[in-house]
């Protein structure tokens, strides 16, 4: 048993009725405590290490695309490791919420890169 923020009480076998992993072995809670961190510093990064936001959207441009199907995979092929328990609040697989959550961050980031290319454009135009 390992003390501390687990994945295994937010998200997992522990969750008080959010779970999307039924499983949450001791490599699953340290690669999610690993990205938790990695997600919450990089995200944060324009507001604490002056990192440009504009360079950020494009680091994110991958992972967006990336990231759709994964959030497809564990929503619908993915069977018991991501099938939602009795406990759950919603009889519903929790990671079927994220396809459109995922969709709107893409589509997002997606307008943003093309807002930047917009006003490049228009900026060299001026000139």
């Amino acid at each position: 048993h390992h003390a501390g923020i687990s994945m295994r009480d937010f998200w997992g076998p522990n969750s008080p009725g959010a779970t999307y992993w039924n499983v949450a072995d001791a490599s699953g809670q340290w690669f999610a405590r690993a990205l938790g961190i990695w997600m919450t510093a990089v995200t944060t990064s324009p507001w604490w290490a002056g990192v440009d936001k504009h360079a950020l959207k494009k680091v994110y441009l991958p992972l967006n695309l990336l990231f759709m199907p994964m959030f497809i995979q564990c929503a619908f092929y993915m069977g018991k490791d991501t099938a939602p328990p009795k406990t759950n609040i919603l009889p519903v697989n929790m990671w079927i919420t994220q396809v459109p959550v995922g969709g709107l961050l893409l589509i997002s980031n997606l307008l943003a890169m093309r807002e930047s290319a917009a006003k490049a454009s228009s900026g060299r135009k001026r000139k």
